[in-house]
């Protein structure tokens, strides 16, 4: 709660209820791109006016006596929104009052919630936080990089648990701790190995283009288009199951170049044993497992040097299948939703256990 990013909350939830835990997904609304479902949506997108302020308010207030365990994601709580002109007058309260309470308070951090844009722009030669990559940048940097200071400082403090997702954020989180995408459900998705012969069909599928840096993958794509046989696919304004249909027909993914990690758009192509290229910063492996590391099947490209990049991988051919089986079984180690489930559950009973995949 109160937001479904990625889907991640959805799938773990649903997980948790298999394992006879009550678990529900409470969001403010259902986003309408891609609409992830929820168990309950307080009202709908933009809606302030006094009917539902008050029904957001009424949820708020009740989530700390119903629920034994509030689990917030995107850096908000029931008392915290995004889609309205009018602020909470009472950010974060329901969480205070779940921790006086003695509930228990977690944090799971996706990204843009939580990463400091002007410290990510120092300190990464290559990163989205920087002129020219994010057109919220400079907002970032004159406002909400402050908000997420603060956010740090005084509310965290009072969390049973942080996570995060991306392991650049474990520097700015030093009570976080690494979580896997759990919103895949790999079971559900079969394999479908590249062709080792033939055109080669190149998938990039862009949330953001700005951000997942569209332009330079396409340029590079286009110089590569002139050497070797590839079709390239962009993948935009399509439903889920449309998108599903052509990840199936690729035999390569590029992900985003400019994060330094993958997305969730890559745990479902590895799961279908796609070869996926994506910008990984190594410098950020020291807040990851290190067989989690010695796992990681992702070509890792530069994208100072991303026509090379793709062009050795192509010429890399013979490598494919042991590549996509190391994909899927990457998934089914670190991604599995239900094993995720299963370890968040042991830290819901128990917070000052490590989280440790089951």
């Amino acid at each position: 709660m109160p937001s479904n990013l990625g889907n991640q909350p959805w799938v773990l939830s649903n997980h948790e209820r298999k394992l006879d835990v009550e678990s529900e997904l409470v969001v403010h609304y259902i986003p309408p791109v891609f609409e992830y479902k929820a168990d309950r949506a307080i009202g709908v997108l933009g809606d302030d006016s006094a009917a539902a302020l008050t029904k957001r308010t009424e949820m708020a207030l009740r989530a700390p006596i119903e629920y034994d365990v509030l689990h917030s994601y995107y850096g908000r709580s029931l008392f915290s929104w995004d889609d309205l002109n009018k602020p909470s007058p009472y950010p974060f309260l329901d969480l205070k009052i779940a921790h006086q309470m003695g509930r228990k308070v977690f944090f799971t951090f996706q990204g843009c919630d939580i990463r400091m844009a002007a410290r990510s722009n120092v300190r990464n030669p290559v990163t989205c936080c920087a002129p020219g990559a994010c057109t919220l940048y400079r907002t970032c940097v004159d406002h909400l990089d402050a908000k997420r200071v603060t956010l740090i400082e005084t509310l965290l403090p009072l969390a049973d648990k942080v996570f995060y997702l991306n392991p650049e954020l474990g520097h700015y989180l030093p009570r976080g701790e690494f979580l896997p995408y759990a919103s895949v459900e790999i079971d559900a998705v079969t394999v479908t190995q590249p062709n080792t012969s033939g055109r080669i069909r190149v998938v990039h599928a862009p949330s953001n283009r700005s951000i997942k840096g569209t332009d330079i993958i396409l340029a590079a794509l286009d110089i590569v288009a002139r050497q070797r046989p590839i079709d390239v696919v962009l993948i935009e304004n399509m439903s889920h199951e449309e998108a599903m249909v052509q990840y199936r027909s690729a035999d390569l993914i590029i992900d985003q170049i400019l994060a330094g990690w993958y997305g969730g758009f890559a745990v479902e192509a590895m799961a279908m044993g796609k070869i996926v290229l994506c910008t990984l910063r190594e410098r950020d492996f020291v807040n990851l497992p290190r067989d989690f590391v010695k796992d990681l099947p992702i070509v890792n490209v530069d994208p100072l040097n991303l026509t090379e990049h793709i062009l050795s991988i192509i010429d890399r051919r013979s490598e494919w299948p042991e590549i996509s089986a190391a994909s899927r079984r990457f998934v089914e180690r670190w991604h599995d939703p239900a094993r995720i489930a299963r370890s968040m559950i042991a830290c819901y009973k128990d917070p000052s256990r490590p989280f440790i995949l089951a």
